[in-house]
């Protein structure tokens, strides 16, 4: 809602009614985004339960890592059709301010001792965080081959007139009097 504008999309004709809100394209990127998400928190999880016992280490990395890669998934999903190397960084400010308070307070969260008894969490190297972002920058990866090898099925543009399930929307007929 505070992006800037996009000229194509102020020049686009505006939406059927018929047209379906929530398309093939949209169930397929929400999908395949959140799957991943789900396999490098999970992932990460399981690597840190070496022991059998949840520790605040655990927490910690999981906990930053599920954060970091939802970050990386709004960043990601600033524009339906530009990769995030596309996207000028700058452009919103108040996306900016957003990413800065997550940031601040997943760092108060993880360094802070009455957050951390809190939260059951503890401080992280700097090794550990530079892991689980260069871990977690891999759904801008993922966001960018649906943009740029798989907008066929990703891509809302691509499949004009199709329904969540693949069907062709058919257009009512006006009744003669």
């Amino acid at each position: 809602g505070v992006e800037p504008v996009d000229e194509r999309i102020l020049r686009a004709p505006p939406r059927k009614v018929t047209d379906p809100i929530v398309t093939r394209a949209l169930l397929t990127r929400a999908v395949s985004s959140a799957a991943l998400i789900m396999f490098l928190t999970l992932k990460v999880f399981a690597n840190e339960l070496d022991d059998g016992h949840v520790t605040r280490r655990d927490t910690t990395m999981t906990f930053m890592t599920f954060v970091n890669c939802d970050l990386f998934n709004a960043y990601a999903c600033r524009s339906a059709d530009k990769c995030f190397y596309e996207i000028t960084p700058f452009s919103n400010p108040s996306f900016l301010w957003a990413m800065a308070f997550s940031v601040a307070g997943q760092f108060a969260v993880i360094y802070l001792p009455p957050l951390q008894s809190v939260f059951q969490t503890e401080a992280l190297s700097l090794s550990d965080l530079s892991w689980i972002v260069c871990l977690s920058s891999t759904v801008l990866l993922l966001d960018t081959i649906r943009k740029k090898f798989l907008r066929q099925y990703c891509s809302d543009n691509s499949r004009k007139g199709r329904s969540l399930f693949g069907r062709r929307i058919k257009k009512k007929k006006k009744k003669k009097k």
